[in-house]
């Protein structure tokens, strides 16, 4: 699956064959359908590893005596935009990838919201007109948005974007 991870960030997910993640992997082909039966099982299988990471740093972020500033940190330091776009592309093609993303998505946004209302409650801040279903949809789509720039070598008007963001969230610190 290391294998498979580095092919798609370094080559996109249309190199990903058997030969490559063998040769990447430094293993002999067959291996790689010893080991999965397809290469749709070794993607799904890739992008659950990924997504299960992901959601122990939100769970971990989310236990943390400053959620939402530690969501909103790991939102800009811990999200890998070359992957997620990458999954994203595999996902509009694969319906076992569209399951696993979606079902990730839904399950983050909805442990971001229940962090940030916590969070908000316990410092009485009021957070309307948002709600913390907005805000947990506005920090990762934009901490996304801004990784898949970066990728791209396009920063301009990130930093404006995260001193906004930063202020708005000062109350949470």
């Amino acid at each position: 699956m290391d294998a498979t991870e580095q092919v798609i960030r370094e080559e996109g997910h249309a190199a990903v064959s058997s030969r490559r993640v063998a040769e990447v992997a430094g293993i002999q082909q067959g291996l790689v359908y010893y080991y999965f039966e397809s290469m749709d099982d070794l993607l799904v299988a890739t992008f659950q590893r990924r997504t299960a990471r992901g959601m122990a740093r939100y769970e971990k972020d989310a236990r943390s005596d400053k959620p939402v500033a530690a969501l909103w940190k790991d939102l800009n330091q811990g999200l890998d935009a070359r992957m997620s776009f990458a999954f994203v592309s595999l996902a509009s093609h694969n319906e076992r990838v569209r399951e696993v993303y979606t079902r990730f998505l839904s399950e983050s946004r909805q442990l971001q919201c229940e962090a940030i209302a916590r969070d908000a409650a316990a410092r009485g801040i009021d957070i309307s007109p948002a709600t913390p279903m907005a805000l947990a949809f506005i920090l990762h789509s934009t901490s996304l948005m801004m990784g898949r720039e970066a990728a791209l070598g396009m920063t301009e008007g990130h930093e404006e974007v995260r001193r906004l963001l930063d202020g708005l969230l000062e109350k949470f610190a």
